[in-house]
């Protein structure tokens, strides 16, 4: 959004706001097609950072190949970590939204309230629909998911992404199973939020001692509250580690193209061996450090050799991840019930279901995208901006009136 200039041109509110600054975050979007770096000259345009969207559409076809190999007999997959290396992709989406939320309010200098609501418009709508579409297939069909749990309570708790105990899973999720990671990151946004009330230039320090001070408090008392035990696991220092990553490529502390590759591939090798840490409690520490190493060294690739990295259908993809992540498991299920007339699990049979599952999700992630997403998005976001200016309308009339 542009910056006017002219002060009379500007309609400002008592506390010398402009409307334009009421709203600012209202147009700052999770999709990473939107965040550009910043102009480090008076010629220079402002681009776009494309390796983010790549990594998240990756991060998203990850989850994808884990749940489509969940599928299969546990004689093809048990002795297998790539089995379990696709739930890598939540590391790094834990890691880029770290790096989204510092980079995008070190360009528009956010308020508290409006980051909330804007947050709150981005995640809510889309897992408002899969969580209540699961909730009526499940007691329409009660045997169509096996781990269905619609108790009304537990639903609200859902749906208000409040960490809740599923005693059907035996585990710390809500009735869309995959949202469990959205509560870490409902939790983080509230935390960012009130950092937001510091000096710009403590905010970071601030956030990473918030961060570990609650994830020391964890270790120490083990919690056994959903809500506190999420609230200091130790998946949240993955999200500190993306906010440092963003002030690193603010200040274009970044390394050579080159070495941004070798960085990003180490870290996938890296990752490999790390399976065996992922049903521990340290999880985080074994898949954090190259998931924050993939980011890194894909965005100072990027920054060397940006022409290579404009490609339309990967940022597509990665609009779209967010759609891809939430409707995937409907995708699974589908495909699993149209497999069931074929013969058992072979080789190619496998290789066969993964490529069909991956296929499918994809392009039901992008029809969820356009057809969903973007536009209950969008029409939330103008309620929002409506609501918003008719407050600032109001106490600038009452102002007005008692002077």
């Amino acid at each position: 959004m542009e910056e006017h200039t002219q002060r009379g041109s500007v309609d400002r509110f008592p506390n010398g706001d402009t409307k334009e600054q009421s709203l600012l975050d209202l147009s700052a979007s999770n999709s990473t097609a939107e965040i550009v770096a910043p102009s480090v000259g008076p010629q220079e345009t402002k681009q776009k950072i494309y390796s983010i969207q790549h990594l998240r559409w990756f991060a998203a076809t990850l989850v994808v190949l884990r749940h489509a190999l969940g599928h299969f007999p546990d004689e093809l997959t048990s002795r297998n970590p790539l089995t379990r290396s696709g739930e890598f992709g939540v590391d790094i989406f834990f890691v880029i939204s770290g790096f989204i939320l510092w980079y995008i309010s070190a360009q528009s200098r956010p308020r508290p309230v409006p980051f909330l609501l804007n947050r709150i418009t981005r995640v809510y709508p889309p897992y408002w629909f899969f969580t209540l579409v699961m909730v009526a297939t499940a007691i329409v069909l009660p045997k169509a998911f096996r781990f269905a749990y619609v108790k009304p309570l537990f639903v609200v708790k859902s749906l208000l992404l409040f960490p809740a105990w599923h005693p059907v899973l035996h585990a710390i999720n809500p009735v869309l199973p995959i949202g469990w990671t959205l509560q870490y990151e409902v939790f983080f946004y509230l935390l960012f939020a009130l950092m937001l009330l510091l000096p710009p230039s403590r905010r970071l320090l601030g956030n990473l001692a918030a961060l570990v001070l609650l994830v020391a408090l964890g270790r120490l008392i083990h919690f056994s509250s959903p809500p506190l035990h999420v609230y200091t696991d130790l998946p949240l220092l993955e999200f500190g580690a993306g906010m440092v990553i963003g002030a690193l490529y603010e200040k274009r502390r970044l390394v050579p193209p080159v070495l941004g590759i070798v960085m990003a591939m180490a870290a996938l090798v890296w990752m490999y061996p790390m399976t065996a840490f992922v049903a521990s409690d340290c999880r985080a520490l074994a898949w954090g450090p190259p998931a924050a190493l993939l980011v890194y060294g894909i965005l100072s690739a990027e920054h060397g050799t940006r022409a290579a990295w404009n490609l339309r259908l990967l940022e597509l993809l990665g609009d779209a991840s967010y759609s891809l992540y939430l409707c995937h498991l409907f995708a699974l299920g589908i495909l699993r019930m149209a497999w069931k007339p074929f013969p058992q699990f072979g080789t190619t049979a496998c290789v066969l279901y993964v490529l069909a599952a991956t296929l499918l999700a994809t392009a039901m992630g992008l029809l969820t995208h356009v057809y969903l997403e973007k536009p209950t998005v969008k029409a939330m976001r103008r309620v929002v901006k409506h609501l918003l200016r008719e407050k600032k309308s109001t106490k600038v009339f009452s102002v007005a009136i008692r002077s």
